[in-house]
């Protein structure tokens, strides 16, 4: 019954269109991804970093860190683990690691490895080929 209404139309080729095609470029901004939620995804990052204290150091560890400080100067390179406290969450942060040359090093302020700008009273550790007479026991 349907098949016999549209009949007329079943086999006829189909229709062109006048208009020229849109550029692939123009085509592909339609269907880029659409946020409804702006900052959604950011907040969701954020959620899933995981914030811990500051670790206290023990007093053979603040002697050793010490040592390796005395020791330390622009051009040397080293590894580095520090505690970043949160701009968010105060009071709580992560214990991250930089790796490099050292580019600025002040005793009382903080040294400089690449982009990271470390606070002195927040390290946990130093570690790199310099500091090895130290790390090696007698």
């Amino acid at each position: 019954m349907l098949t016999a209404a549209y009949q007329k139309i079943l086999y006829l080729p189909r229709p062109l269109s006048k208009r020229y095609p849109m550029a692939v470029e123009r085509r592909a901004k339609q269907f880029a991804p659409f946020a409804a939620l702006k900052g959604f995804e950011e907040s969701v990052k954020e959620k899933e970093i995981i914030y811990e204290p500051k670790r206290i150091l023990p007093d053979e560890k603040k002697n050793e860190l010490d040592m390796k400080l005395k020791l330390l100067k622009p051009g040397m390179n080293i590894r580095a683990v520090y505690y970043q406290e949160s701009r968010m969450y105060p009071g709580t942060g992560q214990h991250r690691t930089a790796e490099g040359i050292v580019d600025f090093y002040d005793p009382m302020i903080h040294l400089r490895i690449g982009d990271a700008e470390i606070k002195i009273q927040d390290l946990y550790d130093l570690s790199g080929d310099c500091f090895e007479m130290l790390e090696t026991p007698c």
